[in-house]
């Protein structure tokens, strides 16, 4: 069988092949390859968005719906604690300002014969001895004229026994001349009438002096009743600068108006009479003295409960009702253009934490819902239906008004589902400082979110606009 012969070659080909021209891509499937490339990007940025959602709500802080009495409340800060009893110390009313030289240490019990407030006495001392000298002055005046008109009685009481000479001299001669003759017997007669005229007189003069002599004496003696007043003053005033303790208690300092505000006072002060010094506070029943804005003083009505939170303290809380809420406001200390009311709120516990001076905050608690049961055995307050029993025993679903948004004119909340934040309308009611009441939208077992999870898928993703294509949030709701 004949070989295969291989095939023939050119002879003019050259050794070597040359390398292969790159060809070009047509326009179609240039714009396929393009599609191919964009697309692969979407898979790739929609993967990333959904990772990017799904990250943002699972950062987003949420609570669950609350279902429990919602309470609204007024709190009230800046109240000071007070006895509601108390023996109030005072400057005693005298004439003049007082200087304190000495104060006992406040907050220490005081016994009782403590020395509580020394005054300054040296002008009350002086006012005792110009008193004691006026009266001395008085006496001696009364002295002076007992002594004159004892001697100007005794010239009386002798002139007095002269005439009395004379008128009997004067009717011995009447009588020895009986038998002469007529013109000495009337001679005589007149002599005699003279004389008991003048007898008379010296009478009546003695008891005239004697008037004047009683008008005088009693002058002299209501002068010195007067000066005895005086000296009983100024002894009184000089004692009164120096205040002890009559019975025992814990020694609270008074305030006094130092320039725009009140103070309390200390060694070196001036007061006048009448000012509160100390006060020795019945500390078994306490109160807090506090103030409310003239914006929420229509709010408040007395008998309404309060808790009580001492600032020094951060358990417990107290408990105590609105006392009293002053009819007429005034400045508020460093805000002349603000108007408060005073309002004392009387504490139920005895407590010995329970020191007068210690700051607290009040909250009044203005309504419940639903509103509590009146207290057992109030006898004006008749028994509710039991449809009404029942109605007012409905707790209201409530939830943190930093949940609630504003979202396109309706209020929303964005509750989770299924780990997803949705937009859920609502319906608001009743609203406190922190809290507000969900009447439609919202079940108990309902949870929502804190934020609003379109800002915080932007803040995560870096955007311009929100994940769903929506404007952003233009903030939270009431």
């Amino acid at each position: 069988m004949p070989a295969e012969s291989a095939p023939p070659t050119s002879a003019a080909a050259p050794a070597t092949r040359p390398a292969a021209r790159p060809r070009r891509l047509s326009g179609r499937r240039l714009w396929l390859l393009i599609g191919i490339v964009a697309g692969l990007t979407a898979v790739g940025v929609g993967v990333a968005s959904r990772r990017v959602v799904k990250t943002a709500n699972a950062a987003i802080p949420s609570v669950p719906v609350q279902q429990s009495e919602f309470v609204v409340s007024i709190v009230l800060k800046g109240g000071e604690l007070e006895a509601i009893k108390a023996e109030n110390i005072t400057a005693p009313p005298v004439r003049g300002e007082l200087k304190i030289v000495s104060l006992y240490p406040e907050g220490e019990q005081a016994d009782v014969g403590a020395l509580l407030v020394q005054f300054e006495q040296t002008e009350f001392q002086k006012r005792v001895t110009d008193a004691q000298q006026e009266l001395e002055a008085a006496r001696a005046d009364l002295q002076k004229t007992q002594a004159t008109q004892k001697a100007d009685i005794a010239r009386l009481e002798s002139a007095i026994k002269d005439e009395d000479a004379n008128l009997r001299l004067a009717q011995l001669q009447v009588e020895r001349m009986a038998f002469e003759a007529t013109i000495e017997k009337e001679r005589a007669q007149i002599e005699a009438r003279k004389a008991e005229l003048s007898h008379t007189q010296a009478l009546e003069k003695l008891e005239a002096q004697k008037i004047v002599n009683g008008a005088e004496i009693r002058k002299r003696e209501l002068e010195i009743s007067r000066r005895e007043r005086d000296l009983e003053r100024a002894q009184r005033e000089l004692d009164a600068t120096t205040i002890k303790a009559a019975k025992p208690g814990l020694v609270v300092y008074g305030k006094v108006w130092k320039g725009d505000r009140p103070e309390k006072v200390r060694v070196g002060d001036n007061v006048w009479g009448g000012v509160g010094v100390i006060s020795l506070p019945d500390l078994t029943r306490m109160q807090v003295k506090t103030a409310v804005n003239e914006v929420d003083v229509d709010k408040l009505k007395k008998g309404q409960p309060v808790l009580i939170k001492l600032d020094a303290l951060t358990e417990p809380t107290f408990h105590g009702t609105v006392s009293s809420i002053a009819s007429l406001g005034r400045d508020k200390e460093g805000e002349k253009n603000v108007k408060v009311f005073d309002v004392v709120v009387e504490i139920q516990e005895q407590d010995p934490r329970l020191k007068p001076g210690m700051t607290a905050a009040s909250e009044v608690i203005i309504e419940t819902v639903p509103p509590r049961a009146p207290a057992a055995g109030d006898s004006t307050v008749r028994p509710a239906s039991p449809e009404v029993a029942a109605q007012s025993q409905a707790l209201p679903l409530s939830i943190p008004l930093d949940a609630v948004f504003e979202k396109d004119g309706k209020t929303v909340v964005y509750k989770i589902k299924g780990g997803q934040a949705v937009a859920q309308e609502v319906k608001l009611g009743r609203k406190n400082a922190n809290h507000v009441i969900i009447e439609e939208g919202l079940k108990p077992d309902d949870r929502v979110a804190l934020r609003d999870p379109t800002l915080v898928a932007d803040d995560i993703a870096g955007t311009a606009k929100p994940a769903d294509g929506a404007a952003p949030s233009p903030g939270k709701g009431p």
